[in-house]
């Protein structure tokens, strides 16, 4: 049996965190290995293609591949999908965005 079920979620882009898949990535910002986060593989939401576009072109404006809702931090996946995350990087640049923006 399939069902389809709604979630809204009020989520923001926060930080300046760059997903590499290599210690040899070239890409600018705070640099996390894939590899050192916890993906909450349970946790996987599929998006429309809208909302993952219009998602993914907030992500690449603010230069950050993470999402917030204020206590849980998720990222794109490729299956035009947001999955939950976690690593100790994520807590500190919660509290740095608000200190910064409140």
């Amino acid at each position: 049996m399939n069902i389809t079920a709604t979630k809204q979620m009020k989520l923001e882009v926060i930080g300046d965190i760059a997903f590499i898949f290599s210690e040899k990535s070239r890409r600018k910002g705070k640099r996390i290995l894939v590899s050192n986060c916890t993906v909450h593989d349970r946790s996987l939401l599929k998006l429309d293609d809208e909302t993952c576009k219009m998602l993914n072109k907030e992500m690449r404006a603010k230069g950050s591949d993470l999402l917030t809702d204020g206590h849980r931090f998720y990222t794109l996946c490729s299956d035009n999908g947001i999955v939950q995350i976690s690593h100790p990087q994520f807590n500190k640049e919660l509290e740095l965005h608000r200190e910064l923006f409140g």
